[in-house]
């Protein structure tokens, strides 16, 4: 099921029902792919000089935007580039080119960047920025600027992190890189309703050109068919901050499949992403039926704002279904009359507009086991344009109805802000409960649920990204460099962890970030987040399986780092070694 759900990724993507990407940008006749990668120099995947050692290379693979592919630490010491492919979903489509089988935009492999590189290096064209230009990966003509334009950029920083290595480092040949560039519109998307269907084309992207690269290695130095079998680890430096947290969603789950089952012309192939930023946010809570909770939602909000309701785990679907309460700021409350799986509840203002939505969508986990889930979604608190509907700014109130069944339900507010270089107008709600505190009476930041009494309804732990809950991904959360301790914003996991594995990121706890490189060999910036550990956790396991580790599941890499922790935490610190060399 998950594989045939996989497949129809490519299809859904292809159709693009949400407009992600432009029109120019979709492949009318995505063809059958073949053989010629194999023998068609104009098509390999990477020069004789920069092939990986097969017994002792890993594949690093990245999914995020702005992908710096002619950087200086993805090149070898003799010039030639480590990245073997990258898919770039929203360029302009170049017809006959490579990539000739994807549903949009194009693929650039290694001989390709290598001739760019070269013409660079010769001064026939003006350096790096003219790659980009000509590549087609940066074109000042879309509609969207495209995220590889800015000088430095979230994917700039984490594939740096994940697999840039110093060009005089031997060990750099032995991790080729695969990588794709989402869509605009997907990384301007705070709240990740777009994501997932392009997310899931880049999974199966990478799995597909990490077995060609396979076969290539196998067909240039003349080795038996399906000996070379290297493992990849794949950065998703991505996530949600509502969600069942479960490992549920078809996302997690064929991240679990892959981890588990692989292929069978691979090696294990690892799933990296980050705990999330959101501890202190006051985006999770939970709540029992009769009770609520304040919903604060902002003004000059121009952007929908998500809230997802989970129960609890259940054999099969009760009779009396989820019920909730929303009570808009003054406004009478309404309470849904749901019945049936996927059906709607429509709220209206005085006049008859509309101002917010219920779905309800129980989720089935297997073995006749359910979770029961409301999704609210309300309309924007500034419109757009004169007469169109609009929610009213303030406090509102969401709570389980008393006919709900007796058990403990999560709440969790979708992410909804505005990333660095996009104009998207969004505001981003929060829970309210006056128990909560932020600070205690000394002024020092409160981290813990345990530290704030353990009674409030609002929640530090369990924050973790939701794109994060199976059973195989590895998560990785941030510290800060003097205290060795988890920076304030990582998210907990349901245990109150903040990751399987904790990387530095902030300098100190009054110095968040740290320097990350820019697309240009030589620029950087400061970033922060856990986005900026899961790239150093990637690289520290791709560097494990290279030497021939075995660590095929989260216990067992868990307990290696362990072994090579920075610090004698319960949960491991990666050594600061592993981070990219100084500038």
């Amino acid at each position: 099921m998950i594989a045939q759900a996989m497949i129809s990724a490519f299809e859904q993507f292809l159709d693009d029902p949400a407009g992600i990407l432009p029109a120019d940008a979709i492949n009318p006749a995505p063809q059958e792919f073949d053989d010629s990668d194999l023998t068609d120099p104009a098509l390999g995947y990477l020069s004789d000089d920069a092939l990986p050692d097969p017994e002792s290379g890993c594949i690093i693979a990245i999914i995020d935007d702005a992908i710096p592919f002619a950087h200086e630490t993805l090149r070898l010491k003799n010039g030639h580039s480590r990245v073997a492919s990258i898919w770039v979903q929203d360029a302009r489509h170049q017809p006959g080119g490579t990539g000739a089988d994807l549903p949009s935009g194009i693929e650039l492999r290694g001989t390709a960047i290598d001739e760019w590189l070269t013409s660079a290096a010769s001064g026939h064209i003006p350096g790096e920025d003219s790659i980009y230009r000509q590549s087609g990966t940066v074109d000042m003509g879309r509609p969207t600027t495209p995220s590889a334009a800015y000088a430095y950029g979230h994917g700039a920083a984490v594939a740096a992190l994940a697999a840039g290595f110093s060009p005089e480092d031997p060990s750099a040949r032995n991790h080729p890189v695969i990588a794709v560039n989402l869509p605009a519109k997907i990384t301007e998307d705070s709240m990740g309703t777009l994501a997932p269907v392009s997310i899931l084309a880049s999974m199966l992207f990478i799995i597909t050109r990490a077995r060609r690269l396979c076969r290539f290695i196998e067909k240039r130095r003349g080795l038996m068919a399906g000996s070379v079998r290297l493992p990849v680890v794949v950065n998703l430096s991505f996530g949600l901050t509502a969600g069942a947290r479960d490992g549920s969603s078809l996302l997690e789950q064929f991240m679990d499949a892959v981890s588990v089952s692989g292929s069978d012309d691979l090696g294990p192939i690892h799933f990296v992403l980050p705990t999330g930023n959101h501890r202190l946010s006051r985006l999770h809570g939970h709540l029992n039926p009769g009770q609520d909770l304040g919903w604060r939602l902002p003004p000059d909000d121009r952007t929908i704002t998500g809230l997802e309701v989970w129960g609890p785990v259940r054999e099969g679907l009760p009779d009396n279904k989820l019920q909730i309460t929303l009570t808009p700021p003054g406004m009478a409350g309404a309470t849904t009359a749901f019945s049936a799986p996927w059906q709607f509840t429509v709220m209206h203002d005085a006049t008859g507009q509309e101002i917010a939505r219920a779905y309800y969508t129980p989720r089935y986990l297997g073995n006749d086991q359910w979770r029961e889930g409301v999704t609210v979604i309300v309309m924007p608190t500034c419109p757009e344009r004169l007469h169109e509907p609009y929610a009213p700014a303030g406090e509102w109130r969401i709570g389980i109805s008393e006919s709900s069944v007796d058990a403990e339900y999560q709440i969790g507010v979708q992410r909804d802000e505005v990333i660095r270089g996009f104009h998207r107008e969004a505001r981003q709600s929060w829970l309210h409960d006056p128990e909560y505190r932020i600070h205690d009476e000394a002024g020092r930041l409160i981290e813990t649920d345990a530290q704030n009494g353990g009674a409030p309804r609002v929640l530090r732990r369990g924050t973790m990204n939701a794109y994060a809950g199976g059973k195989h991904s590895l998560r990785a959360g941030a510290v800060d460099g003097q205290r060795m301790h988890p920076s304030p914003y990582c998210s907990l996991l349901h245990d109150d962890a903040g990751g399987d594995c904790l990387a530095v990121v902030d300098r100190a706890l009054t110095q968040a970030g740290m320097l990350v490189r820019g697309r240009n060999s030589g620029s950087f910036g400061v970033m922060s987040g856990t986005s900026m550990a899961a790239p150093q956790l990637t690289k520290w396991l791709a560097r494990q399986l290279a030497q021939g580790q075995p660590v095929n599941d989260r216990a067992a890499i868990r307990a290696l780092a362990v072994t090579q922790s920075a610090t004698p935490f319960p949960t491991p610190v990666l050594p600061h070694s592993d981070k990219f060399p100084p500038f």
